[in-house]
């Protein structure tokens, strides 16, 4: 699995150079990448598939899908994305003897509100996560703020964001907090066919800033086609307590992945 993703990212990392280094082709525009704020009518709906490498709690190979879906209308800006993955994994004891293969699973959900305004935006957000990998059972967020474009390009958008959320969790042990949160995102259009994006998201607890929650993305997509692309996705979870039970703080996954738009 981890020799066909290496190559399945090295032709990716291909494709990604030979588009941006060619004319584009008009009917070869990449489908939007995730939260491309604030273009007038755009909507869009989008499903991916991917393989992935995960390394943290467990070393497994994953198969993952994603679905994202979004609209602007006038200056309101509505977002959500669902995402899951299935991994594959082998349990080794302390003589050192394998056993058979398991399965975890992962699903997360998040729906996003923006509204704008001259120079700044308040938002309202809400996600759902169930890791049995890294032994929780459900984690809930909601949160609101207030952010702003430092800028605000038709190729080219950079967002900050800050304000208060409300984590709640049933793991090992449950809990149960208000929190502060810090996040930014950018997108950048390298050319029709080529798009990059990464965001960072940082929530320490209001009354324990050393207790947080870190998540961070970063993607590239090319398209191939009029609707479907090809990429890569780098994302980690951080956990600075995390539950009982749980050896490590940090997830880190790796993966090709093809996405059709419609």
């Amino acid at each position: 699995m981890k020799k066909t993703l290496i190559a399945l990212s090295a032709g990716i990392l291909t494709f990604t150079w030979a588009f941006g280094q060619e004319a584009p082709v008009a009917e070869m525009t990449a489908p939007a990448a995730p939260a491309a704020e604030g273009e007038a009518s755009d909507s869009f709906f989008k499903i991916s598939l991917g393989l992935s490498s995960k390394s943290g709690n467990t070393e497994s190979d994953s198969y993952s899908g994603r679905i994202e879906t979004g609209t602007t209308i006038n200056k309101t800006i509505l977002d959500m994305m669902i995402e899951g993955a299935y991994a594959e994994s082998e349990v080794v004891d302390a003589d050192g003897n394998k056993s058979d293969e398991q399965t975890e699973g992962k699903v997360k959900g998040v729906a996003n509100a923006k509204q704008r305004f001259n120079g700044f935006f308040l938002y309202g957000n809400g996600s759902a996560l169930h890791d049995s990998i890294a032994g929780i059972n459900f984690r809930g967020i909601i949160g609101t703020g207030i952010g702003i474009y430092l800028v605000d390009e038709d190729n080219f958008k950079f967002t900050i964001e800050g304000g208060v959320a409300y984590v709640y969790e049933e793991a090992y042990e449950d809990d149960d907090y208000f929190a502060l949160r810090f996040a930014e995102r950018i997108n950048y259009k390298f050319s029709d066919t080529v798009t990059f994006w990464e965001s960072v998201e940082v929530l320490p607890e209001a009354s324990d800033m050393g207790n947080f929650l870190l998540s961070a993305e970063a993607g590239v997509d090319s398209a191939i086609s009029e609707k479907t692309s090809i990429g890569l996705l780098l994302q980690i979870e951080h956990d600075s307590d995390p539950s009982s039970g749980v050896e490590e703080k940090t997830d880190t996954t790796i993966g090709a992945r093809v996405t059709y738009s419609i």
